[in-house]
């Protein structure tokens, strides 16, 4: 079974996140048993900080997904009023769309990834997050948890991270190392059961030397890229 584990978020964070979780109402969705590859998996142990000049924006994404809504939107309108059917699938609507972009402010706020490895269990420590864990023994089903369905598991390629909440919250984080192991890229996807709305963010991680950082960047919705300078231990 593989297991996938949250655990660390900072005092008076998780309270929030959970309270906000809840108001999320949707469509019970359930978690499907999936099949991790047994091809040698990468190893993506060490520290990585974000690269914010290769990674995606969360204003961007939700800038370019409500200029989508709004395309449909018109296309619906003007159908309506030449009286002919719209076929096309729905891509979702404003609400939901925001609600996804500022729970993704925070599922994907970490802009330091600490990751331990062995040959069946991974570890993720994010920067001012929960943790991820994922331990692999037999097959990948879904566990029961506070959150909902949760799983784990290796495609071959990158490592999945999926967690669906009984109110039909689904987050989904991939992980994936390049070829030379310099970089991590982290795709994080956000939707609704019942919802054509998804919302996708990636970032990509390069390798550091926590023994040099000076300084701490975050990245939000109101102003953008902050950073701070910040004491640095040296032991």
């Amino acid at each position: 079974m593989a297991r996938y584990a949250l655990s660390g978020v900072a005092a008076g964070r998780r309270p929030l996140f959970l309270l906000y979780l809840v108001s999320l109402i949707g469509c019970v969705s359930e978690s499907t048993p999936v099949s991790s590859s047994s091809r040698p998996m990468s190893d993506l142990s060490g520290q990585w900080e974000v690269d914010y000049a290769k990674s995606d924006s969360i204003q961007t994404q939700i800038n370019a997904r409500f200029r989508e809504v709004q395309r449909e939107m018109r296309r619906r309108q003007d159908a309506m009023e030449r009286g002919v059917s719209y076929q096309a699938q729905p891509v979702g609507d404003v609400d939901t769309l925001i609600a996804l972009a500022k729970m993704a402010e925070l599922v994907t706020e970490s802009s330091v990834l600490d990751i331990e490895q062995n040959s069946r269990w991974l570890r993720i420590e994010r920067e001012d997050s929960f943790a991820l864990s994922c331990q692999l023994q037999g097959e990948v089903e879904p566990v029961s948890s506070l959150l909902g369905a949760e799983q784990c598991w290796w495609d071959g390629h990158q490592w999945h991270f999926l967690v669906q909440l009984p109110d039909g919250l689904m987050i989904e984080h991939r992980f994936v190392i390049s070829e030379g192991n310099e970089a991590l890229a982290q795709r994080t996807v956000m939707g609704m059961a019942g919802s054509a709305t998804r919302l996708e963010v990636v970032r990509i991680f390069s390798r550091y030397d926590a023994t040099s950082r000076g300084y701490r960047c975050t990245e939000t919705l109101s102003k953008g890229r902050v950073c701070t300078t910040e004491a640095v231990d040296r032991g």
